[in-house]
């Protein structure tokens, strides 16, 4: 059978298939062949890894193998040189760490040991605050109890205060009091008596011997004082007294000062002085009545006056009487005072 040929078509030829044909095409010739692949091959690069002085270029396949186990023996010598400069630097930085770890220890225990002995010495001083904490709150409780056993006392101590003053007011129930008087030479009960109802005359109020209890001259009190010591006169029934006292008030009303009772109207010799009868007060009475015309002449009271051991104030006519129980009453405003 005759064979059929075709005529292959015509094609165009890179390069790079020209260079692929001609590195895997067939020499007949082992030389040429040799001496074209040396001549075609690529150099593989040097890694960072590899010996120091290793040729890139270097043909291993050339090269004897005493000279790459050479090769090989450097590296390896550099590789644990490397290796062991590591393992000194790491065992050096363990060894220092492990060092820094013990002082952490013994600094731990140290603290450690000062807490368990702060935490003691932390007992003791809670027990101390809570013991002086109870103490002070019994202190406190303590404290109140007296401040209101004060307050008690007080309030019971002004109860007596007020009933000893009511005792003493009603044993000077009929008793006056006459002051400026000079005293005579020789002085006695007699001539107090005397005295006494010649004031009764001058006012317009006759009064008998009988009808005085007592009379006597209260003691001085200071040694460096001038003016003659009261006369107290006691009479036997209060009606007396409170007539008197009314015919002197009588009289003195409407008068001008030197126009007044006085030792002249009544018949004593000697120079003219002012005579003053009132009710025979307490001490205590006394001051009140001082501080109480005060404050009606500080705050404009029209009238203020004493009537049975009885102090009173009013602001103007037609108003409603004030009483004066103790100084508490005189220390809010004018308009703020108790009206009883």
């Amino acid at each position: 059978m005759a064979t059929t040929q075709r005529t292959p078509p015509k094609t165009t030829r890179s390069p790079t298939s020209n260079i692929i044909k001609s590195q895997t095409r067939s020499e007949p010739d082992i030389t040429t062949a040799c001496d074209f692949v040396n001549k075609n091959r690529y150099k593989r690069a040097r890694h960072g890894d590899s010996p120091e002085g290793a040729t890139v270029d270097t043909d291993v396949s050339s090269q004897e193998p005493e000279e790459i186990q050479d090769i090989l023996d450097k590296w390896k010598k550099e590789q644990d040189a490397r290796v062991a400069e590591l393992l000194a630097d790491q065992k050096k930085f363990m060894a220092q760490l492990s060092s820094d770890i013990r002082d952490i220890k013994t600094q731990n225990s140290k603290i450690q040991a000062s807490n368990s002995e702060i935490c003691k010495s932390n007992v003791g001083i809670v027990q101390s605050i809570d013991f002086l904490n109870k103490k002070f709150e019994d202190l406190k409780t303590e404290v109140e109890l007296l401040r209101k056993e004060r307050r008690d006392q007080q309030t019971y101590i002004e109860c007596l205060e007020q009933r000893i003053v009511d005792l003493q007011h009603k044993s000077r129930s009929s008793s006056i009091e006459l002051r400026n008087i000079p005293q005579a030479t020789a002085e006695s009960s007699t001539t107090l008596t005397k005295t006494v109802c010649q004031a009764g005359a001058a006012v317009g109020v006759h009064i008998n011997e009988s009808e005085l209890r007592d009379i006597y001259r209260l003691p001085i009190k200071s040694t460096t004082s001038t003016s003659p010591r009261p006369i107290v006169a006691e009479f036997t029934t209060v009606q007396t007294k409170q007539t008197l006292l009314s015919a002197v008030r009588a009289f003195n009303k409407g008068r001008v000062k030197d126009d007044k009772l006085n030792t002249t109207v009544m018949g004593l010799s000697g120079d003219r002085l002012p005579v003053y009868i009132s009710d025979h007060l307490p001490a205590c009475t006394k001051k009140l009545f001082f501080q109480a015309r005060e404050y009606a002449s500080k705050y404009s009271f029209k009238y203020c006056w004493i009537a049975n051991g009885n102090i009173f104030l009013r602001k103007i006519d037609g108003d409603k009487q004030i009483l004066v129980r103790s100084a508490k009453c005189l220390s809010p405003p004018v308009n703020q005072v108790a009206v009883f």
